[in-house]
């Protein structure tokens, strides 16, 4: 139940009348409460007017104390402003300022001194060593700093004395000097980086160029990104490192990238800001470190130094750079810096020309970034890894092309061989046993002897041996690159175990350098290959066609056949080359075939196709007679045949080059004894119409052949027929000896069987005494085929 409102009640009767018993009550309780809280309030103000009154009264009794200290003043005054004592104190403050002159002059003495002594300081600060040389810095250009103010203090120079002006204006050249040397010093520290470089030294040189220069912290940041990026570009200049482009400066560049971006964001704003905020915290002259160089000897000299100089601050803008402008300089510093490390990397990569130093190079700069790319925050590393790919892999890709495009050389050398040709010189085989081999001294080891055995085996002279050893360089060179491609893909990129990598993103990287590169090198490697191979193809069947119709056309095609055996028995492994050189070959065998052939020929039928006799006829067997053996002048024929060969060069005679010179060798064979034939027929018909016949005389040792012979001429005509059908009949022998000698596909042709038929014909014999023949030659050919080695 509420309590009733007591304010409203004008008199006691209200109380009882209105309310009930619980309520008046409630009433009773609650005036008693307000009568309390009254009786609280007057006993409060009673006693705060109580004290109002006593304070009062103390005030009136230190006005009177006042009023008569004031009174006892103004009588000491009065006293002493007679005209005796103001007399005193004129001549009193005379005297005075004339001491002032002399301290003046003592204070200008001092300065000087201290101002010769903070060159000195500077110097001996900027020559020390490596230890401490950040906190040398700082202290020296503190002392810089006073011996500014310590210039400045002098004013204008006219006015000062000789030696005095002279040593200011001393000052005054070398503080320029002096400032420059500390820039400079702070400079060589900013750009270090390493191991033996550390953070701290970096900000205290940012403090000193701070104090130096006067600058604020934003300004200091702009200085600190200027250096490092000149450094970088510094290391990529091809006239500054000249004698020294190598993967050391493209590291360093590298680097200096990485090691501006965690430095920055190590040291700006916090400690950059804190650093400079120390240097306001108190007076220049304060400073204990100053104060410790003994060579100033502030000791003596800080009080001639004036106020200006002893209570010095320095004033620098602490709090000029938040995160937020910090973070947008280094953003923008590091896409300049980025563009400055990737025409940097480009440029040095112009001046290698080795693919395995730009491999080595691409494995340690993507090392490097991997390490470290990834530490500063903010930043994508993967950016950069782009970039230091592209450029790496466009050189290599140019590499690349280069040492693939100096196949050219085998076809140039190729071209001014045919073009310098000398026969009997160029094309001069040694043989495996002339002298010069068997005198060969090998007291140089085997290795010696075998080469000189195996060209000499393969016919490698003078002329073949400059194009193989041009087209072995040239495939060392294609090898050591397929080498590294297969190198890169066995790489592995992961990053340092100390840190923590999604493995998603080592999975991604490890695609990129060890898969998509590789297959990008080793596709583009395939492609200008086979590129390469198709030119030089067409280049030597250009030099080849140019020479076909060529007296020397023989000897030419066996040095092309020779060049292009060595270079198919190390092509690369590549489907589009597998028939390089294939389709001139058909041609050069068939030069090398008629060059062969000709020699041999050309004896044959001079010598043995003119004989009218047959030699051996009397060995002949059977019934009718028929002959077991060749001719001398068949044997004689194959037997040229395998020298003519043999002097070409045994490494010639493939299974290929064996069948095409035994099709061309057996046309030309029928060719010439068909003109033999048609000049034997030429000669019966002449014989014949003129009833004349010539003695001859018969070949052999047989004495019974001789004594046939019959001085009548009827005899002597039909004796005449006679040998010339044994004649047809031995050479019907010899074609089927031919025969297996040269194999099915020689014999085969049509104007070889007409040949055949012919001359069977001419033989007058029946069909079984061919068989026997032919039986015979086979038997023969069996049992002597081995003399004829190349030809089986």
């Amino acid at each position: 139940m509420a309590t009733p409102d007591t304010s409203t009640l004008t008199s006691s009767a209200q109380v009882f009348t209105a309310h009930t018993l619980p309520q008046i009550r409630a009433i009773h309780k609650s005036l008693h409460v307000q009568i309390d809280e009254k009786s609280a309030r007057l006993r409060t103000q009673v006693g705060n007017s109580y004290r109002e009154l006593l304070g009062t009264a103390d005030t009136i009794v230190r006005m009177r104390a006042d009023m008569l200290a004031a009174q006892d003043v103004l009588a000491d005054m009065g006293g002493r402003c007679g005209r005796a004592v103001v007399g005193a104190k004129v001549a009193g403050l005379a005297k005075f300022r004339g001491a002032e002159d002399v301290e003046a002059r003592m204070s200008r003495v001092a300065r000087v001194k201290l101002l010769s002594a903070c060159g000195l300081a500077v110097g001996r600060l900027l020559k020390g060593g490596v230890e401490g040389r950040g906190d040398r810095l700082v202290l020296a250009a503190k002392v810089l700093v006073l011996k500014r103010l310590l210039v400045s203090s002098f004013g204008a120079v006219d006015a000062l004395d000789g030696e005095i002006r002279a040593a200011v204006e001393g000052a005054r050249k070398t503080l320029n000097s002096l400032r420059r040397r500390l820039l400079r010093a702070v400079e060589k520290v900013l750009e270090k980086i390493g191991d033996g470089v550390d953070r701290g030294d970096i900000l205290k040189a940012l403090t000193a160029y701070s104090l130096a220069s006067s600058s604020g912290a934003r300004d200091v940041l702009r200085h600190f990104l200027s250096i490092r990026a000149e450094a970088m570009t510094y290391e990529f200049d091809p006239e500054e490192h000249e004698n020294e482009r190598d993967t050391a400066s493209v590291l360093k560049g590298l680097d200096l990238y990485t090691r501006t971006l965690l430095d920055v964001q190590a040291l700006v704003p916090n400690k950059l800001s804190d650093a400079l905020l120390r240097l306001k915290k108190q007076h220049l002259l304060a400073d204990e470190s100053l104060q410790g160089l003994e060579g100033l000897r502030l000791d003596i000299f800080e009080k001639w130094c004036g106020d200006e100089i002893q209570y010095f601050t320095p004033f620098i803008r602490h709090d000029d750079l938040d995160g937020k402008q910090a973070r947008e300089m280094l953003a923008n510093w590091a896409t300049k810096g980025g563009e400055i490390l990737l025409q940097g990397l480009r440029r040095a990569l112009e001046h290698v020309s080795e693919f395995k130093t730009i491999v080595d190079l691409r494995t340690s700069v993507l090392q490097h970034w991997i390490r470290d790319g990834g530490k500063a925050r903010g930043f994508d590393p993967s950016v950069m890894l782009s970039g230091l790919r592209e450029a790496i892999n466009d050189r290599l890709l140019y590499i690349l092309e280069t040492k693939v495009a100096k196949l050219k050389l085998v076809g140039s050398e190729v071209t001014a061989t045919l073009e310098a040709w000398q026969p009997g010189i160029t094309d001069q085989h040694r043989s495996l046993w002339d002298e010069e081999m068997l005198d060969m001294d090998v007291s140089g080891g085997a290795n010696q002897v075998t080469h000189e055995v195996v060209s000499r085996l393969y016919g490698r002279n003078d002329a073949v041996a400059r194009v193989v050893t041009s087209y072995e360089s040239w495939h060392h060179l294609i090898d050591s690159v397929g080498d590294l491609i297969e190198q890169l893909k066995r790489q592995r990129w992961d990053d340092d175990v100390e840190e923590i990598e999604d493995e998603d993103v080592i999975a991604a990287r490890q695609q990129l350098l060890s898969k998509d590169d590789p297959e990008l090198l080793q596709k583009k490697l395939d492609e200008t290959i086979s590129e390469a191979f198709k030119e030089l193809n067409e280049h030597l069947a250009t030099a080849w066609k140019s020479k076909l119709d060529s007296v020397d056309n023989g000897p030419i095609s066996m040095y092309l056949i020779r060049i292009l055996r060595d270079i198919r028995s190390r092509l690369p492994k590549l489907e589009s080359i597998k028939y390089f050189g294939l389709e001139n070959v058909p041609s050069l065998h068939e030069k090398l075939a008629s060059h062969v052939s000709i020699p041999p020929l050309e004896e044959f039928a001079s010598t043995a196709l003119t004989r009218r006799r047959v030699a051996g006829r009397a060995l002949w067997e059977g019934e009718p007679a028929l002959p077991t053996q060749p001719s001398p002048g068949t044997f004689k024929l194959l037997r040229n045949l395998i020298m003519s060969m043999g002097d070409a060069g045994l490494d010639l005679w493939t299974p290929a080059a064996v069948n095409t010179l035994k099709r061309n060798f057996g046309r030309q064979l029928v060719e010439v004894w068909n003109k033999e034939l048609t000049s034997e027929a030429a000669d019966h018909q002449e014989a014949d119409g003129t009833n004349e016949e010539k003695p001859s005389v018969q070949e052999g040792n047989s004495s019974t052949e001789a004594e046939e012979t019959s001085p009548k001429s009827e005899k002597a005509a039909e004796g005449k027929f006679e040998k010339s059908k044994d004649i047809y009949i031995q050479w019907l022998y010899d074609i089927h000896l031919l025969q297996q000698c040269l194999g099915a596909d020689a014999s085969s042709d049509e104007s070889f069987k007409a040949f055949v038929e012919e001359l069977f014909k001419k033989t007058g014999l029946e069909s079984g005494a061919t068989d026997r023949l032919a039986k015979a030659s086979q038997e023969y050919w069996k049992r002597t085929s081995l003399l004829f080695g190349l030809l089986t």
